[in-house]
């Protein structure tokens, strides 16, 4: 991910309102960022979203495997 790319996606989550930025006024810069108070209730999500990644790709590698005799590191 570019510079530009992961700082267009940041100003874009901000816009939303699911994360906060702060900038602080020191050289060089510095800006920090953290979940807004909705943002915090996507972790639920996510995590929710990241069992069912982890279990389609257990899937679709025994469904490889099974297919062609190969098997694929977990």
């Amino acid at each position: 991910m570019t510079h530009t790319t992961l700082s267009r996606q940041l100003k874009a989550l901000e816009k939303d309102g699911l994360i906060v930025c702060r900038v602080y006024s020191e050289i060089p810069p510095k800006v920090e960022y953290e979940l807004s108070k909705i943002g915090h209730k996507f972790e639920k999500v996510l995590a929710v979203l990241e069992v069912l990644g982890n279990e389609y790709i257990d899937f679709m590698n025994q469904r490889q495997a099974s297919t062609t005799g190969e098997n694929f590191p977990a």
